[in-house]
């Protein structure tokens, strides 16, 4: 986790802007360092480096890479703000609408954020607790919130009566998942000339097809 004050004894709140953004530098340094080379294969002194700093005051910051690490993670879940945006609206959108605008702001993260999924994916096979806040605050609400969705619907009556919200939730989830592994771990090139936006179109159509009256 991140040091609340330095071995100096210096507040990192109280360090003001400058700490701010070269917190924000370590942390994006960090993530290309994980990236190239894995949890396993960083260290500090390369993410001190690179980040333009002595390692001394690397660990003003942080303790260890571990904590850099999930620093990084719970810095870039927390950048998934889809859920955010459409779960006021989701009571007055009709599931086409809705379904499409979540699988596009999901593709859309994962496209732009392409180094960091390719190192918490590989990570969480590795050690899944090294992977937790990306689970707590991107996966687990994004699967709640589309079953929410999914039992909503079905009480409207727009959904065939035999969809169970479960199965129908871990579909959806099944298949965008899978295209984050496709486009993080292996960059099909069979995907570069995929828009998010011509991928929503077409998924959200599949997904549909399979649950709507």
């Amino acid at each position: 986790m991140a040091k609340k004050d330095g071995k100096d004894g210096t507040s990192v709140e109280k360090a003001g802007a400058e700490s701010l953004t070269t917190r924000d530098r370590i942390l994006q340094v960090a993530l290309e360092v994980f990236a190239e080379r894995g949890l396993h294969g960083a260290t500090m002194s390369e993410i001190a480096k690179r980040a333009g700093l002595t390692g001394g005051a690397l660990y003003r910051y942080f303790d260890n890479k571990e904590g850099v690490f999930q620093a990084v993670v719970e810095s870039r879940s927390m950048a998934f703000t889809a859920l955010d945006m459409v779960r006021d609206l989701i009571p007055e959108l009709e599931p086409g609408t809705a379904i499409k605008f979540l699988i596009q702001g999901m593709f859309t993260y994962f496209y732009l954020e392409a180094d960091f999924m390719r190192v918490v994916v590989g990570e969480s096979v590795k050690d899944p607790a090294m992977a937790g806040a990306f689970f707590e605050k991107m996966l687990a609400p994004s699967r709640d919130f589309v079953r929410e969705c999914v039992v909503l619907w079905q009480e409207k009556g727009l959904l065939r009566e035999s969809v169970d919200p479960l199965l129908a939730t871990m579909a959806f989830m099944g298949m965008t998942g899978y295209l984050m592994v496709e486009q993080a771990l292996f960059a099909n090139p069979e995907l570069a000339s995929y828009e998010p936006a011509r991928l929503a179109e077409e998924f959200s159509e599949l997904y549909l097809t399979g649950i709507l009256k």
